[in-house]
């Protein structure tokens, strides 16, 4: 694991190489959130948000009563405040171990690809229990999946040229624990298959061709990921309804 990711410095060079890719590309978090959530006058947290392109995605849905965007990188928020002026999302710095906001004031909050950066289960564990605290419905936590061979192999050679990509995998049964070691009161958990080749359709064109699925991409997508095996799917989202 990067003992970097704790380092300001080190994600203020790592955006200067790919924010550009994370804000052209789909905000897929956001449209599975928006597919697979009763999102509709909800409010949401994104915590660890980097580019906040979920975030703003969410922000654009009727019916969604409000979005609160956070990281702990205010150079970054001060950027994407400047470089979306119109965006309603709510902008805030803050550290994800000790959230400024009060017991219970969202209804949603989620993180993608966060967790990949801890080894220390013991501060995931304080991080699940934060995150509830700020919650009253679900907390969300999407993480790179150990099952997916391919893809750890792949994550492991790029690991060589950009460390980035040190990160670590979970499994299905890795999360369920933490959660409850973490003693977070649960209604229920349950993990969710995210990403994989079904991404294909966000594809605005398909060589000369335009994409005859580019309309209902972010209705179908969703959707299809639950028809993948596990071992070719990218992510897991850990979907915790509270207690």
């Amino acid at each position: 694991m990067n003992s970097s990711f704790d380092d300001i410095g080190f994600w203020t060079k790592a955006w200067d190489t790919h924010l550009e890719n994370y804000l052209a590309a789909t905000p897929r978090c956001g449209v599975w959130l928006a597919a697979t959530l009763p999102w509709k006058a909800m409010t949401f947290l994104e915590i660890a948000g980097g580019s906040c392109r979920d975030a703003r995605y969410l922000a654009s849905k009727k019916g969604v009563r409000k979005v609160i965007a956070t990281d702990f990188d205010s150079k970054m928020l001060t950027y994407l405040e400047q470089r979306f002026p119109t965006s309603p999302i709510l902008l805030k710095t803050e550290n994800a171990f000790n959230l400024s906001f009060a017991n219970n004031s969202v209804d949603i909050s989620y993180h993608n690809g966060f967790y990949v950066y801890f080894k220390d289960e013991h501060k995931i564990k304080c991080l699940l229990k934060e995150q509830a605290r700020v919650t009253k419905k679900y907390i969300i936590a999407i993480v790179h999946n150990a099952e997916n061979i391919e893809l750890v192999k792949h994550f492991k050679d790029e690991a060589d040229r950009d460390r980035l990509y040190d990160i670590r995998f979970f499994t299905r049964e890795e999360l369920a624990r933490l959660a409850y070691e973490s003693g977070i009161s649960m209604r229920s958990i349950s993990m969710h298959k995210f990403g994989g080749r079904a991404d294909c359709l966000f594809q605005s064109r398909f060589r000369r061709f335009q994409n005859p699925f580019n309309r209902v991409a972010e209705h179908l997508v969703p959707r299809l990921y639950s028809l993948q095996p596990w071992s070719a799917t990218e992510r897991i989202a850990c979907v915790i309804a509270l207690g």
